[in-house]
């Protein structure tokens, strides 16, 4: 079955982007195609602060591009330019000027004022976003998306139920408040129908967080455009049962049959479906990942991760990538990948999509392994097993390339060789393996359950890795330096990295507050603790990741009576000036995928020792 489709937009093949950028007969050889992302708005956001108002924008990823520096920005209050100069050392402004009116701002350019950007006022300090009634539900995770086309990014939730036995729901929403549309999964979404015993997800199950709503780490869903028309489609796990905003309902010969969904951003109908493969189809409904690539340098395709479990308890790993393809119309197969059961490949809980080897094509990179963009295995980590993070970056300024680090987790008399490693993330090698305590006598003594990165300390060079080791004695135990070795004989909280304070270094976010790490105490201190908002599952909140203002992260929370989503973005003052982290390849991939919620990181060093970021190589649809 398929539902009116929007006028159907055909991408630039590869091959046209490079029609006109050869020179003439002994020039300069071509440009590498550029990816098309998100042409997106000024993100203009005003928030009181200090008797004020601190203002902050985006300077996209686009502008820097082209013209790198040289730009600067004029802000206006009721038609009134507040600053002398065009601003050119930051993207923030804090105005204690007296009188009201409405703020814009506009781009500078060889001294001309580009088209005024009107303001998103936080009057609360946050944005609040009340949720449709749904009583015993809670948000688990939320993706940004451009929906409409307008520049500014709506938010998909899923909301599930905490007693596991209704619907899996997924919503759409503004950041001014306006619910566009909502899906129910239906009862593919919590009831098991068959399975081997050690994975049995309900086949239309979305983040999942329970065994029936999927093994705990699955999500499922992901937003992006795909077809390039500046509006982002859903990708979604259904079954028989899933029921759209137009109320239209999917049949199915069997209550097992798992199909991929695209479902219209703006309206929350189904605009085209395709089963799942079938090769685990023995075995029961697949759980796994969601996440979008591109995997040809220029076009996003969807990634697909079914996984299920052979075998009773926690049986093995049995992976199966497909790729996918949508041209405005059609979902169409790319290529499939069933990872070899005797590779030594071992799944992890999330995926990420990065391009480790630089060539401008994505890799998808799950735990110990990474397959390449064509759907052949690039790597898998010598000796290295099951766990339940990793992280890829340029944690090291000094080396070229991208480098990973990854935990190792030991339960159930499964034993790892190391409890964490550090690699490089083109081509598996260990740069530094860790060692398990000498003395060790049961599994919670080796188990390595949480480990974080991040430019934490700017006495040492590059980024430092933690883990949650709770013995400080033991040698997996305490901070270390990607040059310098351990740094540190305490740990700081070990969930995720976030930029908030304006300097280049990161702070820390656990639960729903920031805190920053002292190195010469060792010791951290909260500086943001919103009151009246939750954590979800594993201490994180539905998002965190930088959708509005400045170049800086916000904090998507659920409020503590699960009635609305509140959105913290910060109001410290900053000298720094980035592009929006939105317009980074890798960061903005990073929103894509799900799993175990982690942490995003950009595709260039961003840290203390920063001092200026490449140009991107990307461009925009004209809207």
């Amino acid at each position: 079955m398929r539902t009116a489709r929007r006028r159907r937009t055909v991408f630039l093949t590869a091959a046209a982007l490079f029609a006109g950028l050869f020179s003439a007969p002994g020039g300069h050889a071509a440009e590498r195609p550029r990816r098309v992302v998100e042409n997106l708005d000024r993100g203009l956001v005003a928030v009181p602060s200090d008797g004020g108002t601190f203002l902050s924008w985006r300077l996209l990823g686009t502008e820097y591009a082209r013209r790198g520096d040289a730009i600067g920005f004029n802000v206006y209050k009721g038609g009134k330019r507040l600053n002398r100069a065009p601003i050119t050392r930051s993207t923030t402004y804090r105005d204690t000027s007296p009188g009201t009116g409405a703020y814009s701002v506009r781009a500078v350019v060889d001294g001309r004022e580009g088209k005024p950007s009107s303001a998103l006022v936080l009057d609360q300090g946050y944005a609040e976003i009340p949720l449709a009634a749904a009583e015993g539900y809670t948000v688990q995770h939320a993706w940004p998306g451009d929906l409409d086309g307008d520049g500014r990014y709506e938010l998909v939730v899923s909301r599930l139920s905490q007693t596991r036995d209704r619907p899996d729901l997924l919503e759409a929403y503004t950041l001014t408040g306006e619910r566009l549309w909502r899906v129910d999964l239906g009862p593919g979404s919590y009831t098991q129908v068959g399975g081997n015993g050690a994975n049995d997800p309900a086949p239309a199950a979305i983040s999942g967080s329970t065994p029936i709503g999927g093994y705990r780490n699955d999500d499922n869903v992901t937003v992006f455009d795909l077809d390039g028309d500046g509006r982002a489609e859903v990708l979604a796990h259904t079954a028989a049962g899933t029921t759209f905003a137009d109320g239209t309902r999917v049949t199915a010969d069997s209550p097992a049959r798992q199909f991929v969904s695209v479902v219209d951003g703006a309206t929350g109908t189904e605009r085209d479906r395709q089963p799942v493969p079938d090769d685990f189809v023995a075995d029961g409904p697949s759980g796994g990942h969601f996440g979008i690539a591109y995997l040809d340098g220029v076009h996003p395709s969807l990634v697909t991760k079914l996984v299920t479990r052979v075998g009773a308890r926690r049986g093995a790993f049995r992976v199966l990538f497909q790729t996918w393809d949508f041209d405005g119309t059609d979902l169409t197969r790319r290529w499939k990948y069933v990872v070899p059961a005797d590779s030594g490949a071992t799944s992890f809980h999330q995926i990420r999509t990065v391009d480790v080897d630089r060539d401008g094509k994505d890799e998808i990179a799950d735990g110990n392994y990474v397959v390449n963009g064509d759907g052949t295995l690039r790597y898998v980590v010598d000796g290295a097993g099951h766990g339940d993070r990793f992280h890829i970056a340029d944690l090291d300024p000094g080396r070229p390339g991208l480098e990973g680090f990854a935990i190792q987790q030991a339960e159930l008399g499964v034993v790892p060789n190391f409890p964490w490693y550090y690699y490089d993330a083109d081509t598996g090698e260990r740069l530094v393996t860790g060692q398990h305590p000498a003395d060790w006598e049961n599994d919670t003594d080796i188990d390595v359950g949480r480990g974080s990165t991040g430019d934490i300390d700017p006495g040492h060079r590059g980024y430092e890795y933690w883990t949650s080791t709770a013995d400080v004695t033991a040698p997996g135990a305490g901070v270390r330096n990607v040059r310098d070795g351990k740094v540190a004989t305490t740990t700081p909280s070990v969930n995720f990295r976030i930029w908030w304070d304006g300097d280049k270094g990161s702070e820390l976010l656990d639960f729903t507050h920031v805190s920053d790490w002292d190195p010469a105490t060792e010791t951290s201190t909260r500086i943001f603790d919103p009151a009246g908002v939750v954590s979800g599952a594993r201490n994180a909140t539905p998002f965190y990741g930088d959708i509005l203002g400045d170049w800086r992260e916000e904090i998507l929370a659920e409020t503590a009576d699960h009635t609305a989503l509140r959105l913290h973005t910060t109001t410290e003052p900053t000298g720094t000036r980035l592009y929006t982290l939105a317009h980074n390849p890798a960061y903005r991939l990073g929103w894509t995928v799900r799993g175990y919620l982690q942490s995003t990181y950009t595709d260039y060093y961003l840290g203390t020792e920063t001092r200026r970021v490449p140009r991107p190589e990307i461009e925009v649809r004209s809207r």
